[in-house]
């Protein structure tokens, strides 16, 4: 109950920065960030319309395929993380912090990347293409940060037509600068090797492939100082998973010895079909 608390606490804050930056340094100057997003701003631009109610309208048919592939709880970490964007960016009043438009395409990207980032560690999303990317990350091994980059051309090229290519290019800015600030705070390896050492080895074995749907090998070890027969599970999981995958060791088996390091690449069926 308490990690929940923290996590619904932390994806409150960071939607809310996420709700200031485009409030204050990207929306003022007609910078878009692209994807859904984006694609609000142009409704807000012609209709007059809120950015952050069009952003949970578009929202909802992406939360049906987050259900699918991420998860309930995911879903619904991002829905409040996507409702609390919204009321920021209805509430925040649209007013330029700085009036160079350079600084604030770079400060801008750089605040909502890492909002972004945050809330995708602490298990939520902003919606839109995060949720495209987070599925495509999983399965495919690619990184977040710059799927989304990827994804928000087509939107970047629209806004091209619109607003004229001299602020298209400052909206680039911001998508690059957004891009790598969330592979920062999210993940810099996608795949990690977990090493656990556990008396626990059954309980806990089921409980991450119950997690994961994904195999774990079972080792025997000695301990060297007690000389008493261990147990040591490995697994291989994505970067996306874990969060959940700690929650569960110290859920299960406290006491646990881990080891978490990066992996290169992994050969051979790494999903359950």
């Amino acid at each position: 109950m308490l990690r929940l608390f923290f996590q619904v606490t932390v994806i409150g804050l960071c939607a809310i920065l996420y709700g200031f930056a485009f409030n204050t340094f990207l929306i003022p100057h007609q910078l878009t960030s692209g994807g859904v997003t984006g694609i609000a701003f142009f409704i807000h631009h012609f209709l007059h319309i809120n950015t952050g109610s069009v952003v949970f309208l578009l929202n909802i048919p992406l939360f049906v395929l987050g259900y699918f592939y991420l998860g309930r709880k995911f879903v619904l970490l991002t829905i409040y993380g996507v409702t609390m964007m919204s009321l920021s960016m209805k509430f925040i009043p649209i007013h330029p912090i700085s009036s160079d438009i350079l600084l604030s395409s770079i400060i801008g990207g750089a605040i909502y990347g890492i909002a972004v980032g945050i809330l995708i560690r602490m298990g939520g999303s902003t919606g839109g293409t995060d949720i495209i990317s987070l599925t495509l990350a999983k399965r495919k091994n690619w990184h977040v940060g710059f799927l989304n980059t990827c994804m928000n051309l087509l939107v970047v090229g629209i806004s091209g037509l619109i607003f004229g290519w001299n602020i298209t290019l400052y909206t680039i800015i911001a998508i690059y600068v957004a891009g790598r600030a969330v592979d920062m705070v999210y993940t810099t390896q996608n795949k990690l090797t977990i090493t656990i050492i556990t008396d626990k080895y059954k309980e806990l074995s089921d409980a991450l492939i119950k997690l994961h749907e994904r195999g774990v090998t079972i080792s025997d070890a000695e301990g060297a100082y007690t000389h008493k027969p261990k147990k040591i599970l490995t697994t291989v999981i994505t970067k996306f998973e874990l969060n959940e995958t700690k929650h569960t060791i110290r859920t299960v088996d406290p006491h646990a010895f881990v080891n978490i390091t990066q992996t290169l690449e992994v050969m051979g069926r790494f999903h359950q079909n």
